[in-house]
């Protein structure tokens, strides 16, 4: 029966070209190295090694073998590098869903960050509604993800602080003189709304009814990323999150709302599995990139006040 030390002695004796090198590399002496080698050749009743001017020279059956053997070898190299790479906390694998406004440009912009700490995880960002990404929390398809706070069942929660909705508006618009904007400054005017049933569309539209507020809704679509490309465009004005709203801040004006719209994220985790290290480092420093960015965005809301 083939023993694993045999094996291992053929793959240094055919990497290396020698029995003294390969005793070197496995850590054990010459004449160790070649009984290894004989008793493997006993074993598969092959002529594995012919000897020509002082060295090895592998046979056509050796480097048959050799190939499926270095096969193997790397296979369970990758498995004790997986290891490695869990227990140092640098690879593995993640999955991230979140709401199209985070990811869209805040998330992909963290996790190029966490991800240069960690060359080795494999990520993968999807962005979908709260309803898929609740999916495929429950049924294991994501370790994590991040969705307006509603009604949540079957999952752990991770709640974030809660951040402000803005308002956007052409660079050429008449209200992009007030420092900020207030509801009623909506009254007639051509507005982009998110559809059901975005959370965001629900309060806004709330909003509007309280105050008796009538805007002229131009279109509607399902993501904020669009709603602003829109309003670049000169097409209305709207309301969108923070995280959005930066990101195309250089082709649109941002304003804050007074009083304020707050909206609330949570990160959300499968009650099932045991959150590993590499998600619950990820939950720690997002929660901390999160939270600077509201702090950035309080600072220059102040700052231009």
């Amino acid at each position: 029966m083939l023993k694993h030390r045999q094996v291992e002695a053929f793959r240094a004796v055919v990497i290396n070209g020698s029995m003294s090198a390969a005793a070197d590399m496995l850590g054990i002496t010459q004449p160790a190295v070649s009984r290894l080698i004989k008793d493997l050749e006993y074993e598969t009743r092959l002529g594995l090694f012919e000897r020509s001017g002082g060295r090895l020279i592998a046979t056509g059956d050796a480097m048959a073998l050799y190939r499926e053997v270095d096969r193997s070898f790397v296979g369970l190299e990758r498995i004790a590098g997986l290891a490695r790479d869990l227990r140092e906390r640098r690879g593995g694998a993640l999955r991230v869903a979140a709401l199209p406004g985070l990811a869209n440009g805040f998330l992909p912009a963290f996790a190029a960050n966490f991800l240069a700490k960690r060359p080795s995880l494999n990520l993968s960002l999807h962005g979908m509604n709260s309803h898929y990404i609740l999916e495929w929390i429950a049924s294991g398809q994501c370790d994590l993800g991040i969705v307006e706070n509603t009604q949540l069942t079957n999952v752990t929660i991770e709640e974030l602080p809660p951040s402000h909705l803005v308002a956007v508006l052409p660079k050429e618009h008449r209200l992009v003189e007030r420092e900020q904007i207030v509801p009623e400054d909506f009254e007639n005017e051509d507005f982009i709304s998110l559809i059901q049933p975005s959370v965001m569309h629900a309060m806004v539209d709330a909003i509007m009814r309280e105050r008796g507020i009538v805007r002229r809704i131009k279109a509607e679509t399902p993501l904020s990323m669009i709603v602003c490309g829109m309003v670049s465009a000169g097409f209305g004005v709207s309301i969108v999150d923070p995280f959005t709203a930066d990101r195309y801040s250089s082709a649109l004006v941002v304003r804050p709302i007074d009083p304020p719209i707050s909206i609330h994220w949570t990160i959300v985790l499968p009650t099932h599995i045991k959150a590993s290290s590499i998600t619950n480092e990820f939950v720690s420093e997002f929660r901390r990139s999160f939270c600077d960015f509201l702090a950035s965005r309080s600072s220059r809301s102040e700052a231009a006040a």
